[in-house]
């Protein structure tokens, strides 16, 4: 069987980071710092997060599909309502087999090759996808 590519994500977006100078920082504060660090740069995480987004589209569960969204790409794209229209214009005459994601992450970005061996999977489908690390959990971006 032919195997097509779906990238699912190189993301852009760069990590901010700031030096404060308090004389002794409370532990809760430090711990979160370091969960969030380590979040962004969790590849199990964005993996997940891929192969979730790909599942529910492939169901039309567009409520979860949609919610990985960023906000900039909703705002682009429209109404849940439009987006399942997207969804199912996408996947007409298709039967999406995927097997694996493919991570890279460096920061807040990061890169999801998912490999799909659906045979009808568009030419577009070995496009890059962009997933980004807004607000504590990975978004898709790429808009």
């Amino acid at each position: 069987m032919q195997k097509h590519v779906l990238v699912s994500a190189l993301a852009l977006a760069l990590v901010g980071c700031s030096s404060q100078e308090a004389a002794a920082p409370a532990p809760a504060t430090t711990a979160a710092a370091t969960t969030v660090a380590t979040a962004t740069a969790d590849p199990a995480a964005l993996r997940k997060a891929a192969e979730e987004l790909d599942r529910a589209a492939t169901r039309r569960d567009t409520a979860t599909a949609y919610g990985f969204y960023s906000q900039r790409c909703k705002s682009k794209i429209g109404t849940e309502e439009t987006y399942g229209h997207m969804l199912d214009v996408f996947y007409d005459h298709r039967t999406p087999n995927y097997t694996d994601w493919v991570v890279k992450v460096n920061g807040s970005s990061g890169q999801v090759v998912t490999v799909d061996s659906d045979p009808s999977a568009p030419a577009s489908a070995m496009d890059p996808r962009t997933w980004t690390f807004i607000d504590g959990r990975w978004q898709f971006d790429n808009c």
